[in-house]
């Protein structure tokens, strides 16, 4: 999956729990915004119209049918506004002086039982979303109907149910609210209501679809702007990744140009081994193709085969180019040269792994090698290749005291060099390497007899 796919299905995501989220807590904040509405009206409605029926002696003496009336009128005058289809007024003893079903008056109900009541006679406001079977219609006197059969299902157990239920009789969503009344600062009772939410909750619904699409269209609108901007600039990344990738590989082959143009003025200066560091890198590539390095590795043994022989710009020409065996103090000079080498290009920094390949490209497996007398696996790995191609090519090259041998005897020099001057690795690496592939690298070198093998 591409970067912008992985970047719009996550984006994607976020977008969708963002939207949700914000969906639920509208939802939740409309729903609780509601619940307080219902008691604070109530509240009010009872603190400011019927806060003074309580404080007379109406409810001690009892009602009469004309006052209950009259009074039924005014409550319902003012609770139909909000839907309630029922409602209880109790006295500070927990008695129903007051409900839409004459019946309900008079009866005496246990705060204990009951908590919502006892919070509301200590003047704690509660409300609680329920169901209730009654009809909506008949939030009227008469509508003992919806009352009755509510309290059957949810408050009193063996309240009187209606006989015959209206015709809109049916479960609906109601706020169960139950509110303190005050008179003068002093608790005087308190008034449970039943509100018809269902019209609420429809027009929250429709509140919600409305929020929801909003929220859905800002969204997608948002995922396809990021998005856009994501694609365009990860297309810009991409593009100048590979620029710089160009760059850089520009900047190693020029590197690596450079560096054969100073091994060819090395070999140049060095006429008995004309190209011997190109071949010497044709042969430790068979090797590393052999013994499967890749990689960044194969960049650095190459340019170590490249550079094994720069520190001989430090010998003097009269040895380095003597057409005779060398002398004893001669040859400790020429012996330096890994030294040499390594302290010119240790400054280098993309040349450090290099320089010890420079340094120790003569040490034997046995220890008797220079300059440090590295043995075994205390050599590094890519001076451990170069010995074995710079000494195969030595062979196979003609000098000016000697010719140099054929395949088959050089590659027996070989053999026979392993665990002593040679790694056995890859000595085993090195005479896997096909001959006819040995033989066309060996053709370059300067000889004055055809290079066969001897069989």
């Amino acid at each position: 999956m591409s970067p912008v796919a992985r970047f719009s299905l996550a984006l994607a995501a976020v977008l969708a729990v963002t939207a949700l989220i914000l969906g639920t807590g509208t939802a939740y904040l409309i729903g609780r915004y509601v619940d307080d509405e219902t008691t604070a009206f109530t509240q009010d409605a009872v603190a400011s119209h019927f806060g003074s029926v309580f404080s007379d002696d109406v409810f001690q003496r009892g009602l009469t049918s004309d006052e209950r009336q009259e009074l039924l009128e005014v409550v319902t005058f003012h609770f139909s506004i909000y839907h309630v289809v029922a409602t209880d007024f109790f006295d500070r003893t927990g008695k129903i002086v007051f409900s839409y079903d004459s019946d309900e008056i008079g009866r005496q109900l246990d705060s204990a039982t009951y908590p919502e009541l006892a919070s509301a006679l200590n003047g704690v406001r509660e409300a609680d979303r329920t169901t209730i079977v009654a009809d909506p219609k008949l939030g009227v006197p008469g509508s003992a109907v919806g009352y009755g059969s509510f309290n059957t299902h949810h408050m009193v157990a063996d309240a009187p149910v209606a006989a015959t239920p209206g015709a809109g009789t049916r479960e609906i969503p109601a706020l169960e609210a139950w509110v303190p009344v005050k008179q003068n600062g002093q608790i005087v009772g308190a008034v449970v209501v039943w509100r018809d939410i269902a019209p609420l909750d429809a027009a929250l619904m429709r509140i919600q679809i409305t929020i929801a699409a909003i929220i859905a269209l800002a969204a997608a609108f948002l995922w396809l702007v990021l998005r856009g901007v994501y694609a365009r600039s990860s297309k810009r990344i991409v593009a100048q990744a590979s620029a710089l990738e160009d760059a850089l590989a520009l900047r190693e082959r020029t590197y690596d140009a450079t560096l054969t143009a100073l091994t060819s003025a090395l070999d140049f200066r060095d006429n008995e081994t004309g190209g011997h560091s190109d071949r010497v890198v044709a042969y430790m590539e068979l090797l590393l193709e052999q013994m499967d390095i890749h990689g960044p590795e194969l960049a650095t043994l190459r340019r170590g085969a490249l550079l094994h022989d720069v520190g001989k710009i430090g010998v003097p020409d009269n040895v380095l180019r003597k057409p005779t065996a060398l002398s004893e103090g001669e040859w400790a000079v020429m012996k330096r040269h890994p030294e040499f080498g390594a302290r010119i290009i240790a400054g280098i920094p993309f040349l450090e792994d290099v320089a010890r390949i420079v340094r120790h490209h003569h040490e034997r497996w046995d220890g008797m090698g220079y300059p440090d007398g590295l043995k075994g696996d205390r050599i590094p790995l890519g001076a451990r290749i170069f010995a074995v191609g710079d000494s195969f090519d030595a062979m196979t090259s003609d000098r000016p005291y000697r010719r140099g041998l054929l395949i088959d005897a050089a590659r027996e020099e070989i053999r026979r060099c392993a665990n002593s001057q040679f790694d056995p690795a890859v000595v085993t690496a090195f005479l896997s390497i096909p001959v006819a592939r040995l033989v066309a690298i060996a053709d370059d070198a300067p000889h004055t007899h055809p290079r066969v093998v001897a069989s």
